[in-house]
């Protein structure tokens, strides 16, 4: 069971219900190496539904996460969740200090430069609370992800993952008009050996850090179905979201919330590996902020609420509702 505590926290905080990884999850394709292709070439890989700015967030935004527990009889604080969009100045000088962590180059790493126009998405997730610390579980993780401005196509991401004395690092560039990636990660930090390998990828992807922002640019039409692609690791799903019909009016310490109700179903290789539910609420004001996440399965509650949210500077903030 705390196992399965802590993998559920490292589901909801990351929003997605692939980070479980229970039996007969995944797979670990051997793939030939990716070509000197360009990371991002939107204007050949569109993505599965419409995607154009403008977008409800830009540089400057921050949104905190609190999260909790409840599996009978046991309930309490897991941990938070930072998200923020940072410049791309900041994006840079992170792929940097990993790639001279993971002793490469960043053109090593990712030999082909950066789309001109991205946006850059930053989050930072750690457990906190007496639960956690009655499990004996520490984690502190940081993730960048970097994405294509035009369609919010994913061009690269990292991971930097710490649990007491463990440590992972790990950088991933998508090929996306070769349909690959490269990966470079080592499980240990600077001692441990260094692995570089490639695997099949999607056109167009979004991952566990972005891929909610991705909704947020959807105009979530009831009864609609958007066909989410997320890439986690070794792993490619297919996320169908379901539009539902039901507004809730949500009341977190950032505000009260006029939001819509989505499920998030996950599908793998075209077959089916959902268990439990997942449900992400979107306010429908302005900003379309993501107020609320809850996650269950085998009598397992993961919730996580909005506690507070900075707007970008330079646009008025969408103000919850009162």
């Amino acid at each position: 069971m705390i196992t399965r505590a802590w993998l559920s926290l490292r589901l909801a905080l990351a929003l997605g219900v692939l980070a479980l990884g229970w039996p007969g999850w995944g797979q670990s394709p051997a793939a030939p190496a990716g070509g000197a292709e360009d990371i991002a070439a939107p204007a050949s890989v569109a993505p599965p539904f419409p995607v154009k700015p403008p977008y409800p967030f830009g540089v400057g935004e921050k949104l905190t996460y609190e999260f909790s527990f409840s599996r009978f009889p046991l309930s309490g604080k897991l941990g938070e969740l930072e998200l923020e969009v940072v410049s791309l100045e900041e994006a840079r000088a992170a792929m940097d200090a990993l790639a001279a962590r993971l002793k490469r180059s960043r053109g090593e790493a990712c030999p082909s430069a950066l789309p001109a126009s991205c946006l850059a998405f930053q989050a930072r997730a750690r457990t906190r609370g007496f639960l956690p610390a009655l499990l004996r579980i520490d984690a502190r993780n940081e993730y960048l992800s970097v994405v294509d401005a035009c369609d919010l196509g994913l061009v690269y991401n990292q991971r930097s993952l710490r649990s007491h004395r463990r440590q992972r690092f790990q950088m991933t560039c998508q090929a996306r008009a070769a349909e690959t990636r490269a990966i470079v990660e080592s499980d240990e930090g600077e001692r441990a050996p260094i692995s570089d390998r490639a695997l099949p990828a999607r056109r167009w992807t979004t991952d566990l850090q972005t891929f909610w922002h991705v909704l947020r640019s959807q105009p979530l039409a009831p009864g609609a179905t958007i066909p989410m692609v997320l890439t986690e690791d070794d792993r490619v799903y297919d996320l169908p979201v379901v539009v539902t019909n039901e507004v809730e009016l949500i009341q977190t310490r950032a505000g009260r919330f006029r939001a819509r109700k989505l499920e998030l179903k996950a599908y793998e290789s075209g077959f089916s590996r959902y268990e439990g539910t997942f449900f992400l609420w979107l306010s429908e004001d302005a900003a379309r902020l993501p107020a609320r996440v809850r996650f269950k399965a085998r009598g397992v509650t993961v919730t996580g609420e909005l506690v507070s949210y900075v707007a970008p500077p330079n646009r008025a903030a969408g103000k919850p509702k009162n």
